[in-house]
């Protein structure tokens, strides 16, 4: 059970956590043997107790609420690799898995996946299986993770499959870290380079454009048009941050819908450039995940029911699914998927040869690992490249800025001539 507790430390200042106890008798001895003097005590209510219940409170609150959930779970798929790690490295050493889990539990920075993990080992404690006790808590642990774990205890082999979940989720969280920072230092330079425009349209631009308007003179069309947007930008400023609230609130319902998830999925598989990486990214996940799947012994059709769920596009995931119906019915996995023609010709042969010398885990593992280096590369030079676009565009916006401004200064130093 998790307590949450208020508490002063040895120099009077209020300490305020959560603590893991079979008791409330056994939470108050181990809070005392902190050196820590108990005001308040209380049980945690655990998150899973609390998703399927209805929200009470102001609207505002629950909102509240949603984000807070939302920001732990990605915040806890971090955590996922490092529990995972720790996990079979206690396994390995011959501990009990409810002992390896309590160990782990006290160690867990993150509150919400704390009490995810504390839940688990409560379930343990009740008589569940471990997978089962996974399965309570799909928004944190995948479809795949569950599986495979759940296999892992009808082999015996649990350590061996957690350790392969772990180095699965340290890949995954480094493939998105090297995305992150790829696209970091050119999204700096973007906003770096909009705010210089924003300053000069809405405080230097008025100043020179109030000059024109004494001179009473007719005006180039580009001075007019800057002017024009910076008279707007600066009486309507604000308009800018509604408008983009605005729209990613209507953008977020209508990819939620059928038509508009499926528009957009299709959209991205169709876009000049971004495509490539794109199309590079699902055969990633769809061949690095099958391989593990079934390099831990969990059923072909199993395999792919949990596969089409990881790829995140819902067109690539009918061609699976139409797949895993032709496998169903009795059709070879790589005439299955040739037939589905969303994988590159070279990931086919590679296929064909791994099922044809039944070493097909070990093909589609070997695929994603040259996949993950391909995409290494590709986020490189899509870096370098996204820089000095970004560089070239901002020239040119800022170029025409002042070119507006010189055009009728130079138009009226050639009248007074």
């Amino acid at each position: 059970m998790i307590f949450q507790y208020q508490a002063l430390d040895r120099k009077g200042q209020s300490v305020s956590d959560y603590i893991d106890a079979p008791s409330e008798t056994s939470a108050k001895q181990k809070i005392r043997s902190q050196g820590l003097y108990l005001v308040k005590l209380q049980r945690h209510e655990l998150a899973s107790k609390s998703e399927g219940a209805t929200q009470a409170g102001s609207p505002f609150k629950v909102a509240l609420q949603k984000l807070y959930d939302l920001l732990s779970i990605r915040l806890s798929s971090k955590e996922i690799g490092l529990f995972s790690r720790q996990l079979s490295t206690l396994l390995k050493a011959g501990l009990p898995l409810p002992v390896a889990i309590t160990d782990i539990v006290e160690q867990i920075d993150n509150k919400h996946f704390k009490n995810v993990i504390a839940d688990v080992k409560e379930k343990l404690e009740q008589g569940s299986s471990f997978s089962n006790a996974l399965g309570q808590h799909r928004r944190v642990f995948s479809d795949m993770y569950i599986n495979m774990v759940r296999v892992g205890e009808s082999l015996g082999s649990l350590d061996q499959v957690i350790a392969r979940l772990a180095d699965l989720e340290e890949k995954r969280n480094i493939l998105t870290s090297r995305i992150r920072s790829a696209l970091w230092y050119p999204s700096f330079m973007f906003l770096f380079a909009m705010g210089v425009m924003a300053f000069l349209m809405i405080n230097v631009i008025p100043t020179i454009a109030d000059m024109f308007a004494d001179q009473k003179r007719e005006l180039p069309i580009p001075t007019k048009i800057v002017i024009g947007l910076s008279s707007f930008l600066s009486n309507f400023w604000y308009l800018i941050p509604i408008a983009a609230i605005a729209l990613l609130y209507l953008y977020n319902r209508y990819v939620h819908t059928r038509e508009g998830r499926t528009k957009v999925d299709d959209l991205k598989l169709r876009v000049p450039f971004l495509k490539n990486i794109y199309k590079r990214i699902i055969v990633y996940r769809f061949t690095q995940n099958l391989g593990i799947l079934l390099n831990n012994k969990v059923d072909i059709i199993k395999s792919f029911e949990i596969v089409k769920k990881i790829v995140g596009n819902v067109i690539i995931e009918k061609k699976i699914e139409d797949a895993a119906k032709r496998i169903r019915e009795g059709a070879t996995v790589a005439n299955s998927l040739n037939k589905s023609e969303f994988l590159p010709k070279l990931v086919m042969g590679m296929i064909t040869a791994g099922e044809a010398s039944d070493n097909l885990d070990t093909m589609l593992l070997n695929i994603g690992n040259v996949y993950e280096t391909e995409l290494d590369l590709t986020i490189t030079s899509m870096t370098s490249l996204i820089e000095p676009i970004i560089i070239i565009i901002m020239g040119v916006i800022i170029a025409t800025i002042v070119m507006s401004v010189i055009l009728p200064i130079t138009q009226m130093n050639l009248l007074v001539q």
